[in-house]
Formats: structure tokens, C-alpha cells, sequence
């Protein structure tokens, strides 16, 4: 008898933000060959069609990985819930999309940098992860060596507007 195997991923749903900023340090294309990644439409118009009207290469390169399959996009069947996020908690529309998909779909992992929006996480209980403790997982699943997280983590440094505390701890937890 034949049995069909499939091999199981772990949905990540992203806002614009992080996943401009796993792209930009270069941890994108590590994520996406372990997790299946989805954005909304707010979240591609962010990413890319405003990102290539100033010629950010980042964008670019996220919308090769759109064309290619390797990030999906995917409309949110309740339009409702989107405003009622907006209009509750005063965040972007790109941030509540995100996490309206991400309840609709049921993922695991909402990637998400915005302060608002990781509070509104913490109220839905929706496990989110920014772009810092990407990296710092992906350096303990040892996808990526000490070298590429130091480097990747001094670069969210200066494009990811984290604390400088943030960063020497994320750089002192990899031993750099």
C-alpha cells in the first residue's frame, strides 16, 4: 500500500517590518527552507510595492521569493476583524493584518518587530518572535554559526531600532 508523506513545517506568518529585516541580514533565505512563510496583501504592498518605489533591494528580493512560491500571500476572509484590531488598539494596518491572518490560519509563529503590535499579541496569546530572537533560534537550531549571528545581530543594531541593551545581550547569549 502507498502512503503519501508529508513533510510537516511550521507556519510563520510576518509582518512588513520583520520580514524587511530577516531579508535585509540575510536570515530570510535560511527561515524560509524550514517554515512556511505567509504574509497578507498589506504586508506584500509594504514590503515590496513601496520598497521598490524607492529601489530598496531587500524588496526585490522578497518579491523573487513571492514569484517563486517560497512566500505566499493570502487574503483574510474576516475584513472585520482587521478594523476591529485597528480600531482597538491604534496599530497599523500592515501589523493587523498580520495577526488577523495569523488567527485565521492558526499558525505558530508570528514574526512581528512593532511595540503596539507585540502587546496586542500578549492580549491574544499569540506566540510572535522579532527579528533579534530569530536570529538568536536560529544560532541555538545552529542554522546559522556565532560569526553570522554576531553579524546579523550588530546589523539589527543599526536597522532594527532595538535598545543597545537588547543587542549586547543577544550578543553576550551567543558568546560574541
Amino acid at each position: 500500500m502507498y502512503y503519501n508523506v508529508i513533510k510537516l513545517r511550521k507556519i510563520i506568518i510576518s509582518d512588513a517590518s520583520t520580514l524587511i529585516l530577516l531579508q535585509k541580514i540575510d536570515l530570510l533565505d535560511k527561515l524560509v527552507k524550514n517554515f512556511a512563510f505567509i504574509i497578507p496583501q498589506e504586508v506584500y504592498s509594504e514590503s515590496v510595492i513601496k520598497g521598490k518605489k524607492i529601489k530598496s533591494k531587500d524588496s526585490y528580493l522578497i518579491e523573487g521569493k513571492i514569484d517563486g512560491r517560497i512566500i505566499k500571500i493570502k487574503e483574510i476572509k474576516d475584513l472585520k476583524k482587521i478594523s476591529k484590531i485597528i480600531n482597538e488598539f491604534g496599530i497599523e494596518k500592515g501589523e493587523a493584518e498580520a495577526i488577523a491572518l495569523f488567527l485565521q490560519e492558526n499558525a505558530d509563529i508570528l514574526a512581528i518587530d512593532d511595540h503596539k503590535a507585540i502587546n496586542v499579541c500578549k492580549i491574544y496569546k499569540i506566540p510572535f518572535m522579532t527579528a533579534l530572537t530569530f536570529v538568536i533560534t536560529a544560532f541555538d537550531a545552529k542554522l546559522i554559526v556565532k560569526n553570522e549571528a554576531k553579524k546579523m545581530i550588530e546589523n539589527l543594531g543599526i536597522y532594527g531600532r532595538y535598545k543597545d541593551e537588547l543587542v549586547y545581550k543577544a550578543l553576550n547569549y551567543i558568546g560574541a
